[in-house]
């Protein structure tokens, strides 16, 4: 079951490409490997579902106990790849099979840096309810609230700060508040700089 096509693809990533679960897991039964390699970047079959949008083959993948947590390019697992691409449903899956919100990639980021950027609420919300830290810093010592930030995903960077208000010591959340309101200011994202600070006018949060 190693046999390759002309351009180097393995049969389960044929199968993948051509949009046959049906004959993925033909060819898992006669001993394909799941956990195959493709391409050059690390990444394997997993990931390019992911990215594809492909929940038939994932959830093949998933069944033949391929690792949802297995690295790939930039050492993204699949929920930073299904997060990145907004798929929601895929991102559900992922969870519900013991994917962790909080996995790092090569730049620091976390799906949730990633759902913050990318503006997905409903991702964001997802993560949220299976514990995702929204504290996590990445490589530019960003948290994901600071990622919504500098991308002017206001209603984002509200809901995350909600969340930390809720969890945290005033005094932090307030600290926070401040910083991420800088961050806005200094990537020009003055509606959200001015939204943000509106909603959190309590004399904590106000910049000195």
């Amino acid at each position: 079951m190693r046999a390759r096509d002309l351009n180097g693809r393995c049969l389960l990533e044929i199968a993948l490409r051509q949009g046959r679960p049906d004959l993925a897991r033909r060819l898992l039964s006669l001993g394909a490997d799941p956990n195959e390699a493709i391409g050059k970047k690390g990444d394997h079959l997993i990931h390019l579902a992911a990215r594809t949008g492909d929940i038939g083959f994932l959830a093949v993948l998933l069944e033949a106990e391929v690792s949802p947590d297995a690295r790939g390019n930039l050492r993204r697992t699949t929920l930073h790849c299904v997060t990145k691409g907004e798929f929601g449903f895929m991102a559900n899956m992922l969870l519900e099979n013991g994917a962790n919100p909080d996995a790092v990639d090569a730049r620091g980021d976390t799906p949730l840096h990633l759902a913050a950027k990318v503006n997905s609420l409903s991702i964001i919300k997802l993560l949220l309810r299976y514990n995702a830290d929204a504290s996590i810093t990445n490589k530019q010592l960003y948290t994901p609230i600071h990622n919504a930030a500098a991308a002017g995903n206001t209603e984002v960077a509200k809901l995350l700060l909600d969340h930390e208000r809720a969890i945290k010591p005033q005094h932090e959340s307030a600290e926070l508040a401040k910083r991420v309101l800088h961050v806005a200011e200094l990537h020009g994202q003055h509606k959200t700089c001015s939204a943000l600070a509106e909603r959190f006018a309590h004399p904590a949060f106000v910049r000195k």
